[in-house]
């Protein structure tokens, strides 16, 4: 697994991205897939929990990133198995692709509308009226600083936090 990184100094570095995100998806963490119902599968012997996907991808579209109507819990399995008749990240299988699309269509018109309409967000300036550090705070993260200067102000209780989400306490 890669380690990701933990850099703060300042509040767009990439330490921050990641706990927000980390923060944000954890609440989709462990629910139903909302294709076949399953909470988890196993890969490798290793039990893998369903998760949040992004329909506008987050790395080409900041300003969606944190959007509610932006995510799809998906098994592992619908989520990136290339061989799986639905999956949106199927790279050897473009059908697997489009059946993912018509699904989300077919059953969650609203938010296929929204995602019709944004879609075209991924191609624009990445949004930066708001900083990570910030949207960390915005997702109920708590920051703390032990000189009281804003480079080293760090998150504060995060695995507190996230088990609280997911409900794993």
């Amino acid at each position: 697994m890669r380690r990701r990184s933990s850099k703060y100094s300042s509040p767009d570095s990439s330490g921050w991205m990641h706990k927000c995100d980390d923060l944000f998806l954890a609440q989709f963490r462990g629910l139903p897939c909302e294709i076949c119902g399953k909470l988890f599968t196993f890969n490798n012997g290793q039990k893998v929990s369903s998760c949040g996907h992004h329909l506008i991808f987050k790395g080409g579209c900041r300003k969606h990133r944190y959007s509610k109507l932006n995510i799809v819990v998906l098994c592992p399995q619908h989520h990136s198995t290339y061989e799986y008749h639905i999956s949106p990240h199927s790279i050897v299988n473009n059908k697997a692709q489009e059946r993912f699309a018509i699904w989300v269509k077919e059953n969650k018109p609203d938010q296929y509308s929204w995602w019709q309409e944004h879609e075209q967000d991924a191609n624009k300036p990445f949004d930066k009226s708001w900083t990570y550090r910030e949207m960390y705070e915005q997702l109920g993260g708590e920051i703390r600083s032990k000189t009281g200067l804003l480079k080293d102000m760090k998150p504060y209780n995060h695995a507190t936090k996230i088990k609280a989400i997911t409900g794993r306490e």
